[in-house]
């Protein structure tokens, strides 16, 4: 999807500078032909974004099946972070913030919580279990895979 928006913003930025471009001649010379292309342009960018947007929702966004979350969490990096996401069927979603690398249940005890992977992990060289207690507002690691700890956005866990 990287690639994709890269493609998108490229052709935004083009249509901006072409919109400005047409805009200042046809206040230079007064054709309509200027305007008519200024509004073309603009209307490209516009739809580009448009088409970003939908794809991005259809394509890429977590929780398709629309499933009630009970807890959000998630650790911001410069290169990808992680969200975790839990559902009221005992699911859960974990991977950067557009793209599920695993998936599978979860179980609470107390306040610990345990991540099972359903999904074949291995095989993205991702995590098939991961333990993590419940601390003010912070899911943290038990054992050390790298993720660390998880700021808690949502909380509904009984």
């Amino acid at each position: 999807m990287e690639i994709a928006s890269i493609i998108v913003i490229v052709i935004m930025a083009v249509s901006l500078m072409l919109t400005v471009v047409f805009l200042l001649g046809y206040l230079i010379k007064r054709r309509k032909a200027r305007l008519k292309n200024a509004a073309l342009s603009f209307s490209t960018g516009a739809f580009a974004l448009f088409l970003l947007i939908v794809a991005e929702e259809l394509f890429f966004s977590y929780n398709s099946k629309n499933k009630k979350e009970v807890l959000v969490a998630s650790r911001e990096a410069p290169i990808g972070g992680i969200l975790l996401k839990l559902y009221e069927d005992s699911t859960y979603e974990i991977g950067v913030l557009r793209e599920v690398r695993s998936a599978g249940t979860f179980v609470l005890k107390s306040d610990t919580l345990f991540i099972t992977a359903t999904d074949h992990p291995k095989q993205n060289n991702y995590i098939t279990q991961i333990s993590f207690i419940i601390k003010d507002g912070y899911l943290e690691q038990i054992e050390n895979t790298g993720i660390g700890f998880l700021e808690i956005h949502v909380n509904k866990l009984k």
